[in-house]
């Protein structure tokens, strides 16, 4: 079994709080949750299913992923700005094109990150 032990950085840190602030944690979690995780992977769930003690295994061949770009539609640019870069200290890339591209296999980020939003939304809900 495979443990994650990333942390946020302080830079994410400030984020989720500007993101917790202007109310924009929901959509986040959306995104990040449908579109950079497990859900919009080519291989689906049984391809994690079968390499769920393997994770890293998850971001090789199957970038770049679409994003939907209703959940990078917020109602102020500077919420889309504040998204795109809290997903890309990450090491999530999003490309104009609706694109997401890894940097260095984000696996550990992108769960710290799952993990914060998700927490988050709960306590702020």
């Amino acid at each position: 079994t495979q443990f994650i032990s990333a942390e946020l950085t302080e830079d994410q840190l400030l984020l989720l709080l500007e993101s917790l602030e202007r109310k924009i944690v929901s959509q986040q979690l959306n995104l990040v949750r449908t579109h950079i995780t497990l859900g919009s992977f080519q291989g689906g769930t049984d391809y994690f299913n079968s390499n769920l003690l393997k994770p890293n295994l998850l971001f090789e061949n199957l970038w770049p992923l679409l994003v939907d770009p209703g959940l990078l539609s917020f109602p102020h640019k500077e919420d889309q700005m504040l998204t795109i870069a809290l997903v890309e200290l990450s090491g999530v890339q999003l490309q104009e094109n609706g694109s997401a591209v890894p940097r260095d296999k984000p696996f550990e980020a992108v769960a710290a990150l799952l993990v914060a939003l998700y927490a988050l939304h709960l306590l702020s809900g």
